[in-house]
């Protein structure tokens, strides 16, 4: 299964940005808009999502106990699993896991590394549903009659369920499981030894009691997605037709709704362009408009990703090729203990 899931997931990118590439082509072939080239809006769109990442790289770190990194240090994780999970067929687990290396990396232990950034994933999913409520509820005021909306609130439905079903795990001993699984590693290579020593759930549990963190993560994840709407308005200025703020909030979280149904879909290549073409319908946007968002989110992703890609190969290739430039390896040195004897006659001066 762990050979297939790699093939599929690639299958799956290429199809997903196969069906962005027919539908903007469609869209955009007798477009009569502004072109995007020479503009300033993609890299203005770029720097508000790397204000975006910073944000919620500083609400992970407010979960962490002092002391703990700086928020550069959050911010560069941060930065480097979006990179991996938007560009690279790897899913969030995979970009979890070298979220987690990099936090070894950084100074914090296993067992801190992976509750902080679940419990971060939890609430981060929390807020997420949060905005899309507000964007359901700002739809539903506009035209309560659309059929759109019961699509979206089954969405938003599931949602719930999946994030309420995430928390009962942890909960429930769901990091006890880790623990073992590392363990019965550890017993076949002793060289994960150290990590057996985590008590995974024990430490989550303890993050879990500190609600005030938890509430200011949680508002600052909900100030990164509004950040989202911003980014809307800011493409439709440039594009020289604005909209209001209401509706570019309805246009990012229902779209984000889109995206979260086709999850398994790496980098939602597709299913965002699709979701983006519906949501702009409802609120009057063209297609060509909305495919036109859709192409300076990619280009977004692409300026923002590659040179956080970049940053995590320069950290892994700094790291091996140290050893080398040393003439040698980063293992401490072990001296053995070489007992020696000395003669000594009666009479001899000491």
């Amino acid at each position: 299964m762990s050979a297939v899931s790699p093939l599929v997931r690639s299958g799956l990118a290429i199809v997903g940005l196969g069906i962005a590439i027919a539908v903007g082509w469609n869209a955009l072939r007798r477009a009569d808009l502004p072109p995007l080239s020479g503009s300033w809006c993609i890299p203005a769109v770029a720097l508000l999502q790397i204000v975006q990442q910073f944000g919620c790289g500083c609400a992970w770190r407010n979960l962490v106990e002092a002391p703990r990194p700086s928020c550069w240090t959050y911010f560069r994780m941060r930065w480097v699993r979006a990179s991996f999970a938007t560009l690279v067929p790897v899913g969030g687990a995979g970009a979890a896991l070298i979220a987690v290396r990099l936090a070894m990396q950084a100074g914090l232990s296993l067992d801190i590394a992976v509750a902080s950034l679940m419990l971060d994933a939890t609430i981060e999913m929390i807020s997420q549903i949060i905005f899309m409520a507000l964007g359901l509820a700002l739809l539903l005021a506009a035209a309560p009659q659309l059929q759109a909306v019961e699509w979206a609130a089954a969405t938003l439905l599931f949602a719930v369920l999946a994030t309420v079903a995430f928390i009962a795990v942890q909960r429930s001993g769901g990091m006890k499981l880790i623990e073992f699984a590392i363990a019965k590693l550890a017993s076949r290579w002793p060289r994960l030894l150290p990590l057996a020593e985590a008590r995974l759930h024990d430490c989550l549990m303890r993050l879990h009691r500190h609600r005030r963190a938890a509430s200011v993560s949680g508002l600052m994840h909900f100030g990164a997605w509004m950040l989202g709407a911003a980014e809307i308005w800011l493409i439709l200025f440039a594009l020289g037709q604005p909209i209001s703020l209401a509706k570019c909030v309805i246009v990012e979280s229902l779209a984000m709704v889109g995206r979260s149904a086709g999850f398994f879909v790496p980098g939602a290549l597709g299913t965002q362009e699709i979701a983006l073409l519906l949501v702009g319908k409802l609120v009057g946007l063209p297609p060509e408009t909305a495919i036109l968002i859709a192409i300076v989110k990619r280009l977004r992703d692409v300026l923002v990703g590659v040179p956080g890609l970049v940053l995590w190969v320069g950290v892994e290739g700094f790291r091996a090729r140290l050893p080398r430039f040393l003439g040698g390896s980063l293992e401490p040195v072990v001296v053995p203990e070489c007992p020696t004897t000395i003669a000594y006659r009666e009479g001899d001066p000491i």
